[in-house]
């Protein structure tokens, strides 16, 4: 009899676990959703959130709004997003450049494997070697030649443990050069001393570049990607200028608190989706030379895995000062 009662118990529990994830599902979102990006406006990350925000908006038709958490290489964001309730209502566009950060600075705690649930991807997007028009290179080799006659003299954007820092180092290291890193928190704020002529050498996504590249503002020498970019076709990629181990591509992917509930983040993996498959957003970011990615969660954390695992060994690989 003592039995029978367990088992009505634990079944009753497990009615009253799937009826309340149902009911969770079937009511969320029930109040606005918040996407928060670790860079400032007019990063990759920001361009790509917003675009994603104003469709998901009308798919799951409640306000998704976009919040800027600027700092620390992404490490304000990241810890902020970890302590939030796991409830669906606060997600987080990282990216490559947060998986570097978090295998290159071991004051990093939070773990994206595993203080997080993975939703689904968003993007993927080159980097590119700019430069402004004041500095007289006009491809990568020449601006190797330059940075070897003017040891010490190019100043390069960062800030440390980024995807820009890296790209950097693998460029001095494959030249033997002495350039200078300039940390900054924000692209908008690089941008600014870009085009001052106090930054020489500027690594950056590409939706960042395109426009100032179009109106003459930047020069770009090369594309980070293993093809060109449809709206730059006469700009090659690193590996054909001659420095294939510059090579990187960045992936943009969602992920929640650990701990929201599975039910909400199928819902948010599919509301994502749908966004990613329409076509006016297809060609909004194809337009700033962004791909749009889909995949499940389990292919998210499983990415998250592998690039961990392929940066761990890039940190080792490459000098640092």
């Amino acid at each position: 009899m003592r039995q029978v009662f367990k088992r009505s118990v634990a079944t009753l529990f497990a009615c009253v676990a799937f009826v309340s994830g149902m009911v969770c599902a079937q009511s969320y979102p029930s109040r606005p959703i918040t996407i928060v990006v670790p860079y400032g406006p007019g990063s990759g990350n920001d361009l790509i959130a917003r675009e994603i925000a104003q469709r998901l908006t009308g798919i799951l038709n409640t306000t998704v709004l976009v919040e800027n958490k600027a700092g620390a290489t992404g490490n304000i964001a990241t810890d902020y997003v970890a302590q939030q309730k796991p409830d669906g209502y606060t997600i987080f566009l990282t990216s490559t450049s947060g998986i570097i950060n978090q295998v290159s600075n071991p004051a990093v705690k939070t773990d994206l494997s595993k203080d997080f649930e993975s939703i689904g991807f968003a993007a993927g997007l080159p980097y590119v070697v700019a430069v402004p028009p004041t500095v007289a290179a006009k491809s990568l080799s020449e601006l190797v030649a330059l940075a070897k006659a003017n040891p010490g003299k190019l100043n390069y954007n960062g800030p440390a443990g980024s995807v820009s820092d890296y790209l950097g180092s693998m460029l001095k290291a494959a030249g033997n050069l002495d350039m200078v890193m300039i940390p900054y928190k924000s692209t908008s704020d690089a941008q600014v001393d870009v085009l001052a002529g106090r930054i020489q050498v500027w690594f950056t996504t590409a939706p960042s570049a395109i426009g100032l590249a179009e109106s003459g503002k930047v020069r770009v020498l090369a594309v980070t990607g293993d093809k060109r970019l449809a709206k730059l076709p006469d700009v090659p990629t690193v590996k054909e200028a001659g420095i294939p181990k510059m090579f990187t591509e960045v992936s943009f992917f969602f992920v929640a608190p650990a701990g929201t509930p599975k039910d909400v983040v199928t819902k948010l993996n599919a509301a994502i989706e749908t966004a990613l498959k329409s076509k006016e957003t297809e060609d909004r970011l194809a337009n700033i030379s962004v791909q749009t990615k889909i995949g499940t969660p389990s292919e998210v954390l499983a990415h998250i895995k592998q690039e961990m695992a392929k940066w761990s060994e890039v940190v080792k690989a490459v000098p640092k000062p």
